[in-house]
């Protein structure tokens, strides 16, 4: 793993698979924020099916273990219409969360203007889980926004968050650390920054942890093996 730090030592890039990440300490986190790259291979259901499957089986199973007892889990997901039917992907999402072991707190969602040449994969859901047992406090007001398409730094693959958004939700999480499994551009790292909140990000794709790095400004961390060392953030339990 390829390691980038701010020069606070407040915020961690890793270069790898968020899938294992043996590096972060069990009940380290205290809200998992994150929009994982939509399902861009196949059409439909079926498609979509094997996609949620994928994020419960594959990726969740981590989130669990680095997951505060009472942490939060945020994700923000795109629907498409297949031209026959919306997908429904909040519903699918939450069937197979719910079978690895989540329960769902909080439905909100924004859509993107202009939304008239892309109309078909402009609704993004906005999904609060927990682990099960644990029940959170609900939003007293209704989560929706209508906003335009936001900027992405140059070189990102992706649209970012909304910075408004991405603040929201982090208002209504528990205190501390925050990660970003997908990491993406660096939205979620970019605000919890300006919050003063610690956060750690996880990303596959080196040219865009390159591009996150650029962003945000962090100084990549030469010649240390990862495994089994110690980040420099004091990890506490937030119980």
């Amino acid at each position: 793993m390829v390691r980038y730090q701010s020069k606070d030592g407040k915020g961690i890039l890793l270069v790898g698979d968020s899938r294992a990440m043996p590096v972060l300490p069990d009940r380290s986190v205290a809200v998992i924020l994150t929009s994982p790259p939509y399902w861009v291979r196949g059409k439909g259901r079926d498609s979509a099916l094997r996609y949620a499957k994928q994020i419960a089986t594959e990726h969740s199973r981590e989130w669990l273990r680095v997951l505060a007892p009472r942490g939060e889990v945020w994700i923000i997901m795109g629907d498409r219409h297949d031209g026959r039917e919306w997908i429904g992907m909040d519903a699918i999402l939450a069937d197979s969360l719910h079978k690895a072991g989540w329960l769902l707190q909080t439905k909100a969602f924004w859509t993107e203007e202009p939304s008239t040449l892309r109309w078909d994969d402009r609704i993004n859901y906005l999904l609060r889980f927990t682990k099960a047992g644990v029940r959170c406090k609900l939003p007293k007001a209704t989560l929706c926004w209508h906003l335009p398409i936001p900027w992405s730094p140059p070189g990102s693959l992706w649209d970012a968050m909304p910075p408004g958004i991405v603040r929201r939700l982090l208002n209504l999480s528990p205190s501390g650390i925050v990660l970003d499994p997908f990491f993406g551009s660096g939205a979620v790292g970019a605000v919890a920054a300006r919050m003063g909140r610690p956060w750690i990000g996880v990303e596959r794709d080196r040219s865009q942890a390159r591009v996150a790095a650029r962003r945000l400004r962090l100084r990549r961390i030469q010649g240390m093996a990862l495994e089994g060392a110690k980040l420099p953030l004091q990890f506490q339990d937030p119980k």
